[in-house]
């Protein structure tokens, strides 16, 4: 019962499912398909590929329409990688699209454009008890080409060398293992609600270098250290911040006091538990929920301008799915195993 389901997510209303915990959401997704003969019903109904209109929202102005063939023809190849990736549409049928929309990192550089894939699922409308189609689908691959589009969470603007030089910061998303040899990447685009939609993503770059550099562990903590002595100096004793700000200065200070320069150089990873502004004297790792915090470089040490533009010189791959329900893990399934990231990689610069 997607739609009814859509609207307990959302509004926790029904009682069958008020005292649903997430982990309990297979279950009713179980029990929903067994008032339609089953997933076996399910995935008895065979989609199809499908091609829609191009959505070319906001392209680069700059880059001239009669070059819009060549960014087609690209996007016609990863179409054509996703085909022979997903064969077996049992329960789900597939839509994409190509788009042309963003303005390039730098002017002249290379155009953002981005090729998407719908694959909405069959499921059993517990209110008719019909298998239908569903409108909204949690089961999509995005390849963004020449764009980080959503990857990247800016913090602020921070001094991290103490030269009165503010650079913009940015938070990479966790990571959770690798695939096919890339580090894997679980942003959290849309945290919250009674689902548990999984995203995972991975970057590929040119020369097999990616376009952001971590800040070291010295330049971290020197920001921090800037940031709140400045906010020391605005507070006063008797409202409590002061006490605060001083207990942060010294973990930054003790640690400065303990640490080698070699280990100071090293990237800093961020300690889930403490957050990027609770250093408490030590730093995470990213095999447990650390993350890094960078500097991105989408410039022209990065990319190439003497190559044309709609030559692909980044890649990001977003894949999305439901770990609860069968149809999702169906997807998911044939993406990860089947997906060429290779043949993709070789289009670098292409």
């Amino acid at each position: 019962m997607k739609q009814g389901l859509f609207l307990i997510i959302s509004l926790f209303t029904a009682t069958s499912y008020a005292q649903v915990s997430v982990k309990d959401l297979s279950l009713y997704y179980e029990q929903d398909a067994a008032l339609c003969g089953g997933y076996d019903s399910v995935f008895a109904i065979k989609g199809k590929w499908k091609k829609l209109g191009d959505e070319n929202t906001f392209p680069d102005k700059s880059f001239p329409k009669s070059d819009y063939k060549f960014v087609n023809a690209r996007l016609d190849s990863m179409g054509d990688m996703l085909k022979a990736t997903i064969t077996d549409l049992s329960g789900m049928e597939a839509r994409y699209y190509r788009n042309i929309t963003g303005k390039a990192y730098i002017p002249g550089g290379p155009v953002p454009y981005t090729l998407t894939a719908r694959f909405p699922d069959y499921y059993c409308n517990t209110n008719f008890k019909k298998i239908l189609l569903a409108d909204e689908t949690s089961n999509l691959v995005y390849i963004f080409v020449n764009t980080l589009n959503w990857f990247l969470s800016k913090i602020g603007k921070w001094d991290i060398n103490n030269d009165g030089i503010l650079h913009t910061v940015y938070q990479l998303p966790v990571t959770n293992g690798k695939w096919k040899g890339m580090t894997v990447y679980e942003p959290d685009f849309f945290a919250g609600g009674a689902t548990r939609i999984v995203y995972r993503a991975v970057v590929l770059g040119r020369n097999g270098k990616l376009p952001w550099r971590s800040l070291t562990q010295k330049q971290y903590l020197t920001s921090l250290k800037i940031q709140y002595e400045a906010e020391l100096n605005k507070t006063i004793e008797w409202n409590g911040f002061s006490k605060n700000y001083s207990k942060r200065l010294k973990f930054i200070n003790d640690y400065f006091a303990v640490a080698d320069e070699k280990t100071l150089e090293t990237p800093a990873v961020i300690d889930p538990k403490a957050g990027i502004w609770g250093f408490k004297g030590k730093f995470g790792d990213e095999e447990n929920g650390g993350y890094r915090l960078v500097l991105f470089a989408g410039n022209k040490k990065y990319f190439d301008t003497t190559l044309p533009r709609y030559v692909p010189q980044l890649f990001q791959v977003i894949w999305k799915y439901n770990p609860d329900e069968k149809v999702s893990l169906h997807f998911k399934k044939q993406f990860e195993e089947n997906f060429p990231l290779e043949k993709l990689k070789a289009m670098l610069d292409k």
